[in-house]
């Protein structure tokens, strides 16, 4: 054995399977979450009002449930959102397989369609039927829609193995609109019959040995291989070899430290973000005064194209250490994506929008386990030109990584022991439904890549997000606990 790796502990040790638990849940909140769940599934809309806002007592409820909250507390949270839903709407018809699709993006079809998968889970199961029905014609941009609602429920559904929760969530993404089909392509017919997703995965990893065995022969014969992003020889043109050696992080870079800088660079979606950030093709696309912001983006076909183009540069390979790789890159990026556009030195807003790309990455981190590789590959290049999307509508903010590094509040400045421990006390009790996915997301994305050493220079912004979260997003500012102007806007700041 080598002495430099065998005592270095592992933790988690199947760090793509890590679900976030603590200590706390009881035999009486187990039985008082069976049918609270349950009460709500059979009472209640997944949207709670006409213009199609979501139903979000599921995700409060097992966020706080498995945080170790109390049976007082997770009776609170349900009263709460129970008290404004609106009730089951009644079924438009029988929906099957073969008509499927006609009453898709309508809303008063929820029950239809809830009813269509929950018959589909009970005869397939709850991933095949995931497996069947998201990555089929437009149902992908349908659930990376509705500001990412749909994945975020169905990443509950696969943590807590819940299939009637995933029947929510595939019901939600079949009733909603498939607006981001411009950016994300339409996928094959339903499939009858699915690879297994073991088969698959051997499947793709005898192909990248073939693959990588002929590239090493080639290379040895002096032919030229392939690099791991498709290209061949020394033709490898790469993002940052095409920038200048500030465009890091530009409006900040003085200030950051050369490993802080590096670690930049080296996430692909971070720097598309700051060229997006840049490119004057887009300013006067989405304005402030726009009421709906991501539509009047996706209005402008020339915007979208452009979305579409850097997306595109972002390759995302259907092998398992591809995909593990790039999971770590989107999912620091839209962790620095939503907190490091936050915080300026006149102080800080927290925007809605650009919050619901980290706490659907966190759901696709729970949900790529379960997912065959080209799968996997379509579902993270499909959130990411989302991501990417939202970032355009709220204005293109600027990224302050050097600020949300150095913030601490006042709560977190006075505690000498591990500040983790804390942070979860207080999201417990946090006020609003999205506080406390905030904290989970941060939390989950600290234990998985916060200690990598490559992660170094990120290590503390985990911590100091879901602090800023807490702090910020629990005191109402003009009756709202977010930012839903576009904080990429001087006038948000004004």
């Amino acid at each position: 054995m080598s002495s430099s790796t065998c005592f270095i502990p592992k933790t988690p040790s199947d760090p793509k399977k890590y679900s976030f638990l603590l200590p706390g849940i009881t035999p009486k909140t187990l039985l008082q979450s069976e049918h609270l769940l349950e009460k709500n599934h059979t009472e209640h809309d997944i949207f709670f009002n006409e213009n199609g806002f979501h139903n979000h007592l599921v995700h409060h409820y097992l966020a706080a449930y498995s945080m170790g909250a109390d049976t007082k507390r997770l009776q609170e949270i349900y009263d709460d959102h129970a008290s404004y839903q609106r009730k089951l709407p009644p079924p438009v018809g029988d929906l099957t397989r073969e008509n499927f699709k006609q009453e898709l993006g309508k809303r008063d079809a929820y029950t239809s369609y809830l009813r269509l998968f929950q018959r589909e889970i009970e005869q397939h199961g709850m991933v095949d039927t995931i497996r069947r029905f998201v990555f089929m014609d437009d149902m992908l941009a349908r659930t990376v829609g509705g500001a990412f609602h749909p994945v975020i429920h169905l990443g509950y559904a696969i943590e807590f193995d819940l299939p009637a929760v995933a029947a929510e969530g595939l019901a939600m993404a079949a009733c909603t609109e498939a607006n981001l089909s411009c950016l994300i392509s339409s996928l094959p017919c339903l499939q009858e019959i699915l690879v297994p997703v073991q088969a698959a995965t051997m499947a793709t990893s005898a192909r990248d040995m073939v693959s990588k065995i002929t590239s090493d022969m080639a290379a040895k014969l002096g032919l030229g291989g392939h690099n791991n992003d498709g290209t061949t020889g020394s033709s490898r043109g790469g993002l940052h070899n095409e920038k200048s050696p500030e465009s890091a992080n530009s409006l900040t870079a003085t200030d950051m430290t050369a490993n802080l800088k590096e670690a930049m660079n080296n996430n692909v979606l971070v720097d598309l973000m700051e060229e997006i950030h840049r490119d004057t093709d887009f300013d006067g696309v989405v304005k402030f005064t726009d009421s709906n912001k991501i539509r009047a983006f996706l209005a402008n076909s020339q915007a979208v194209e452009k979305v579409k183009a850097y997306a595109s540069r972002w390759h995302v390979h259907d092998d398992a250490k591809d995909l593990q790789a790039k999971v770590k890159e989107l999912y620091t990026a839209c962790m620095l994506c939503y907190g490091s556009t936050a915080i300026r030195e006149q102080g800080i807003k927290l925007d809605f929008f650009l919050m619901h790309a980290l706490t659907s990455i966190h759901a696709i981190h729970l949900l790529l386990p379960i997912l065959a590789p080209n799968e996997a590959a379509a579902l993270l290049k499909g959130h990411a030109a989302a991501t990417l999307s939202y970032y355009v509508s709220r204005g293109r903010p600027s990224m302050q990584v050097e600020l949300l590094l150095k913030y601490e509040s006042d709560e977190a400045a006075n505690d000498s022991g591990n500040p983790w421990l804390k942070i979860c006390e207080r999201a417990i009790h946090a006020p609003e439904a999205h506080i406390i996915k905030v904290v989970r997301a941060c939390a989950v994305g600290q234990i998985v890549y916060g200690h990598d050493g490559r992660s170094e220079p990120f290590e503390k912004a985990w911590v100091r997000l879901a602090d800023m979260t807490l702090k910020i997003a629990s005191n109402k500012v003009d009756g709202n606990y977010w930012n839903h102007k576009g904080i990429g806007f001087d006038e948000a700041w004004q």
